[in-house]
């Protein structure tokens, strides 16, 4: 009992440890092989690369860290340690951290506007409700105010270019045809951006 309790504080000192590494605006990614297996099958089709299917915003609210993230439950901030052990139960988590800080600020500003609203289960924008990778699209700007990350044509299939199943049924409910090519976001996306640098695996 006595190395299992030690075993548990060096954790917990390691978790605060490199929390207190992460800067207000980085970003969180999480990866998986299981977990939003749809979404990193339809968005990395670079068999060398992690399955990025997730990622929120870091920000220091009162002195505690919290992921601010577009989840089931809508826009909310979690607390750190919570983000932490659902990404890392589910596989991993990559730090993401802008070459040019200098909107930060703002663009962490930007996103706690949008607190509360509903998630975006359809994955389109120009909507009331917004995704996790939306929320960055929208939020993060320059020192002079322009839009960090582009859009992109989305993408639904897999590396051979054929549309997945899961899309193909999940947009059915809806009554709709896959939107294959509209205008979009995804988290594999940001995280391959040029104007981030990834600090840890």
């Amino acid at each position: 009992m006595k190395h299992l309790y030690i075993t548990i504080l060096i954790f917990t000192f390691s978790l605060n440890s490199w929390a207190q590494e992460i800067m207000e605006g980085d970003l969180l990614f999480a990866y998986s092989s299981t977990a939003g297996k749809a979404i990193s099958d339809a968005t990395v089709h670079d068999s060398t690369a992690l399955p990025i299917y997730h990622v929120a915003i870091a920000t220091w609210v009162n002195g505690r860290l919290y992921a601010l993230e577009a989840i089931d439950e809508g826009v909310v901030l979690t607390p750190y340690d919570k983000f932490n052990e659902r990404t890392t139960t589910n596989g991993g988590m990559l730090v993401g951290r802008l070459h040019d800080r200098s909107g930060v600020d703002q663009s962490v500003s930007n996103a706690m506007e949008h607190l509360g609203k509903p998630y975006d289960d359809l994955y389109m924008i120009d909507t009331q409700e917004i995704y996790c990778s939306e929320l960055v699209q929208l939020s993060y700007v320059s020192g002079k105010g322009q839009r960090l990350f582009p859009l992109i044509n989305m993408s639904f299939h897999d590396s051979d270019g054929r549309i997945l199943d899961y899309w193909r049924e999940h947009y059915a409910k809806y009554g709709m045809a896959v939107p294959e090519g509209a205008l979009g976001t995804n988290p594999a996306q940001i995280a391959s951006d040029p104007a981030v640098e990834i600090i840890s695996e």
